[in-house]
């Protein structure tokens, strides 16, 4: 009977190494956690020398991918692997059967490196690192080597369908204000250019001045018609120039910091930063992966720079000796709610659990934080669309109380 080398972590802290007498490699795991051991790796003599015969470099290809893609290539991925399919054959199948032309040409090439002696998840990393990212990469590595890929992929499954609903969620309460907006910038310009200029003919042919509102408006108008080109080179200067001022670590510190300061919005941005942590914080946990390199992972899907540095706190704390609990209650890095989930969690030696019961609160907090900015947003919104059209009005009775004036 076949020999295989593992790696496991003991009572989810001490990481241990031993060898085990198996068929195959899901055998093998299973008898592990038998000894009451979590397996982060398993691998056979013949993997070893795999690992150490010569191997042709990668290139990295550049490629695209939105969420629906990722999810729909993850999602027919661990169908098949769960089936018990070989990896290969996976990738092939898509590549035969995939109605969209990147999925099969990425399949192609994945198939390819790994024919000619690479892992999945070195192919993976090294060919398509930048397109999937290292959240993702680096737990296809975690899963590979501890032979569950399928699970983890099943997982990693959950964290981009949750992107997805959240990504859904902000298009559509953006829709409403939208389209306010639109009516409003339309409702301007008509007025502005044809229905203003049209009464000012008249005043000016009688002699009479056109009120400073109108002058305004259709001033503004002819403006845009003669420099339409500066204002969009200016906008997209602008752009550019906030772009490139926002990989400036001071001047993105301080946006940061003031978002977290915004009433409402600071909320949601909060929230919506912990939901992809601790969902990853999750998945990785459950994968197998010791707590360290779980936060150190989960930290790479933060975006706001205040929320990471105290992340990063509760790393080095974590790292000094000090429980997970005290790390994050001295790092304010949750809320309260959240840390006497993690509290209890780490007491009963349940934290994958606390990690996926606080994951769903969290989900909850943005749905909340979301519905809050949309009920504020909307009458901004409506307010401005309403100041926009008193305006309007005003600017027309002044034209219309001139036009009397010279009937009189």
């Amino acid at each position: 009977m076949p020999k295989f080398k593992y790696k496991a972590l003991k009572e989810n802290k001490i990481l241990v190494d031993g060898e085990i007498d198996a068929v195959d490699v899901r055998e093998a795991r299973e008898k592990i956690r038998l000894l009451g051991f979590l397996p982060t790796k398993v691998y056979s003599e013949t993997d070893i020398l795999t690992e150490t015969t010569p191997q042709t470099n990668l290139q990295e290809r550049k490629l695209f991918l939105n969420l629906t893609q990722k999810i729909s290539f993850t999602q027919e991925l661990q169908t098949m692997l769960s089936a018990g399919i070989p990896i290969l054959d996976c990738l092939s199948n898509i590549e035969e059967n995939s109605n969209d032309i990147e999925l099969k040409k990425m399949s192609a090439n994945l198939r390819q490196s790994i024919e000619s002696g690479h892992t999945f998840a070195e192919s993976l990393s090294a060919i398509y690192g930048k397109t999937f990212g290292n959240v993702y990469t680096s737990l296809v590595k975690t899963g590979e080597d501890s032979g569950e890929l399928d699970v983890t992929l099943d997982r990693m499954l959950t964290l981009l369908r949750k992107q997805d609903a959240i990504k859904s969620k902000i298009i559509t309460a953006s829709i409403y204000p939208a389209v306010l907006i639109t009516m409003m910038f339309g409702l301007i310009v008509l007025f502005a250019k044809f229905v203003f200029p049209s009464f000012a003919g008249v005043l000016l042919s009688n002699g009479t001045d056109i009120p400073p509102m109108a002058q305004a408006l259709m001033g503004g108008m002819d403006f845009v018609n003669k420099f339409w080109w500066l204002i969009i080179l200016s906008t997209g200067a602008v752009g550019y120039l906030f772009m490139a001022f926002g990989q400036n670590s001071t001047f993105k510190n301080f946006i940061d910091k003031i978002l977290l300061k915004i009433p409402v919005l600071a909320e949601f941005v909060e929230y919506i930063n912990l939901s992809n942590f601790m969902t990853v914080l999750q998945i990785s946990y459950d994968a197998g992966v010791p707590i360290s390199p779980c936060l150190e992972l989960a930290q790479r899907t933060v975006g706001n720079s205040v929320i990471k540095s105290r992340i990063q706190n509760v790393i080095s704390s974590l790292k000094k000796g000090n429980s997970l609990t005290d790390s994050f209650e001295r790092a304010k890095a949750i809320p309260d709610s959240l840390l006497s989930m993690i509290s209890a969690g780490e007491k009963s030696g349940t934290l994958g659990k606390m990690f996926k019961d606080a994951s769903a609160v969290i989900d909850k907090k943005v749905d909340m934080a979301l519905e809050a900015l949309t009920r504020l947003f909307e009458p901004t919104v409506m307010v401005i669309l309403g100041i926009a059209v008193l305006l309007i009005i005003i600017t027309f009775i002044q034209i219309y109380l001139g036009m009397l004036g010279t009937l009189i």
